[in-house]
């Protein structure tokens, strides 16, 4: 088991520095999967009160992580190769969830996407991304 995906495992978001600084809470992960969740504050809005779209990559490329490196050995560690984000629509409050996939796993690059949903992983579609990873010796 990867370290990371070990400590997620025994003290969940305290593994992430950037989930304790967002509030981000780790949901699920394994079976080249993973979900996380992310309340909204209006701290986090934009000049325009929604938001800010960094956020939505922020909670997408973590939750992709997290599926990836579930399915590497504790010898194993990614670099990004690409990673690229579809904004679609905005949101002012609530929570949103990123629901991550791994697409394909070669010996060298994995491939991976995520939607960030409205409410729950079924909910209204924020944004969508995609990313390229480069499977790396630890």
């Amino acid at each position: 088991m990867h370290p990371y995906v070990k400590q997620i495992s025994e003290i969940g978001a305290r593994a992430n520095p950037t989930f304790m600084t967002l509030g981000i809470e780790p949901v699920s992960w394994g079976n080249e999967s993973a979900v996380l969740k992310m309340n909204i504050t209006e701290r986090l809005h934009n000049g325009s009160g929604f938001l800010q779209g960094g956020f939505y990559v922020i909670l997408a490329d973590e939750a992709i992580a997290l599926a990836v490196l579930s399915e590497l050995s504790e010898n194993e560690g990614t670099t990004t190769i690409t990673e690229t984000t579809e904004f679609i629509r905005g949101v002012k409050e609530g929570e949103i969830y990123a629901s991550a996939k791994i697409i394909r796993k070669g010996r060298r690059v994995i491939f991976a996407d995520a939607e960030v949903r409205e409410g729950s992983v079924e909910g209204k579609l924020l944004s969508k991304t995609t990313a390229s990873y480069l499977i790396t010796a630890a």
